[in-house]
């Protein structure tokens, strides 16, 4: 619960929302483009844990995280919002589609 965010969540939000977001503007007309393809992007990712479930579920998160993103443009903000839901999927039994690989 304490390693997750700081080990996960932040590298992600910085590589999917922050990195994402400056680096390919200029590819998307709009903010709801950008947001539809940060959230493909982020649950695509986490096809790597053989199982539906996960990239689903992450798809969704991240739909919920580049919304988040794109109004504040906060780091932070969007890092203690997947912190929040992550640390409540895994405390309510759901983590095992999002660290078992087998």
């Amino acid at each position: 619960m304490f390693v997750y965010p700081l080990l996960s969540v932040v590298p992600q939000e910085f590589v999917y929302r922050t990195f994402f977001f400056e680096r390919y503007k200029p590819l998307f007309s709009n903010s709801a483009a950008m947001i539809l393809a940060s959230t493909f992007c982020f649950g695509f990712v986490h096809i790597m844990f053989h199982n539906w479930i996960a990239p689903v579920f992450s798809g969704i998160g991240g739909l919920l995280f580049s919304i988040s993103y794109a109004r504040h443009k906060s780091l932070k903000l969007v890092s203690i919002e997947h912190a929040a839901y992550g640390c409540y999927v895994f405390t309510i039994g759901l983590g095992w589609y999002f660290y078992n690989t087998g």
